[in-house]
């Protein structure tokens, strides 16, 4: 491989360990966790680029991965970070969002117009994705633009790397949406006294959600306390005072502090991005669940207040219960694209945050405790195991069943892979084995 990738590109194309702090910025990476250090690095700028460096490499996007899927140890890494441009086709109310994107460039980009995507009344973004630039495993550029072949690439990337999609956006409401934080504060060494009207709450507003809203509650320890409380982050696409009619559970429940104000959708995207700074070890971990059951929060909870006041730094963490209507997306048939999560549940997420390598196994195993034990309540209620049980892929760690995450889906998926990729190039994050 060296004398190939050096061959290919000027040499200010390529990156090494002898370009120093240049080199060291490439390969940092949202998480610590993640950081590997590759021999060679590809700042991408074009799909020439990416089918020239194609080989068996690890591709970097936004480096959001936790499991150190977008880095390669000794490896090269295509870094598409340069490769982030939107742009909006207002007449045929679309965007193009380049491989290296992040979300906060899409909503920005889409806000300026007054479009943005949104899961609860058009379902999920591989739903409406119009049509999609890839580089195969043998340097072919692609343009996937017709239903079958669409199909075949949606929700699943092992099989190529993708430079450009084009999606549908819609109108949103102008100045956008309402929301910010709900928080109920603990009281020292015990369960918050609002734990469970505020979970009752959520359960109550669940049954009548319409498509315009959502809410995620978040177990966190935010300042200026920094001590663990319930975070209430709703949104509603549409007026302020409309708003406070559809949350009217979770404000009758009396929030110690209401910090709800109508913002641009862009901003209510980037509420969390404070939490959500590179640096330091990270951890998602999550599951599918039905019932917004208060004592089995509470369980969660308690235990998270234990986790911080044993591991002060995990408090910089987080426990993300993600409450968004969920008919649109389980309208699409599970067969129809690689994600086999679909169905009407919700997800939660440990979201966990800490600096001490030597704390990687007790953190992670403290997560996937968590994640068991609402499982098995779950199985208990239902009767059998959730078909969601793996949760949301993109939260997985790699210890996770491949099966478990494509579903159905896992035996036309292993037919594509032998067939796109039969030298396993994309070997990484979730890579089905192949077969001919």
């Amino acid at each position: 491989m060296s004398a190939n990738i050096a061959s290919l590109f000027r040499k200010d194309q390529l990156l090494t360990l002898e370009d120093g702090e240049l080199y060291e910025k490439a390969i940092q990476r949202w998480s610590d966790t993640a950081i590997r250090r590759a021999k060679y690095i590809v700042p991408a700028e074009t799909a020439e680029d990416v089918s020239k460096a194609q080989t068996r490499s690890g591709e970097k996007g936004g480096g959001h991965s936790c499991s150190g899927a977008s880095s390669s140890e000794g490896g090269l890494v295509i870094d598409l970070s340069r490769m982030n441009k939107c742009i909006v086709d207002l007449e045929r109310k679309t965007i193009k969002v380049g491989g290296g994107a992040l979300w906060l460039d899409v909503a920005t980009e889409a806000a300026k117009y007054g479009m943005a995507t949104l899961t609860p009344r058009y379902g999920l973004v591989i739903d409406i994705l119009e049509e999609a630039e890839l580089v195969t495993a043998n340097r072919d550029i692609l343009t996937c633009n017709e239903a079958e072949k669409l199909r075949s690439i949606l929700g699943y990337s092992r099989c190529w790397i993708e430079l450009r999609s084009c999606d549908f956006l819609h109108p949103q409401y102008i100045p956008t949406a309402e929301s910010d934080m709900v928080r109920s504060a603990r009281l020292p060494a015990t369960t918050p006294p609002l734990l469970t009207p505020l979970f009752d709450a959520a359960a109550k507003w669940a049954k009548t959600a319409s498509v315009d809203e959502s809410a995620m509650i978040f177990m966190a320890c935010p300042p200026p306390a920094f001590t663990p409380m319930l975070v209430v982050i709703p949104f509603y696409n549409g007026s302020a005072e409309e708003a406070k009619k559809k949350f009217a559970p979770f404000f009758d429940v009396g929030p110690v502090a209401d910090m709800t104000q109508e913002m641009p959708y862009s901003e209510v995207n980037g509420l969390q991005n404070p939490m959500a700074m590179y640096g330091g070890r990270k951890l998602f971990k999550s599951t599918a669940f039905t019932a917004v059951n208060a004592e089995r929060f509470q369980h969660i909870f308690e235990n998270y207040v234990k986790l911080t006041d044993e591991l002060p730094e995990t408090k910089a963490g987080a426990i993300i219960v993600e409450l968004h209507p969920f008919d649109k997306v389980a309208d699409v048939p599970e067969s129809a694209t690689a994600f086999a999560n679909r169905g009407k549940w919700y997800n939660i997420n440990c979201a966990l945050r800490w600096s001490d390598p030597a704390l990687d196994k007790r953190v992670r195993a403290w997560a996937s405790e968590q994640v068991e034990y609402l499982r098995d309540e779950e199985a208990k209620e239902q009767g059998m195991q959730l078909s969601g049980r793996r949760g949301y892929g993109n939260y997985g760690v790699e210890d996770e069943k491949i099966r478990e995450v494509f579903g159905g889906n896992f035996d036309r998926l292993a037919l594509l892979k032998g067939k796109y990729d039969p030298e396993n190039i994309f070997h990484k994050w979730f890579a089905i084995p192949l077969r001919a």
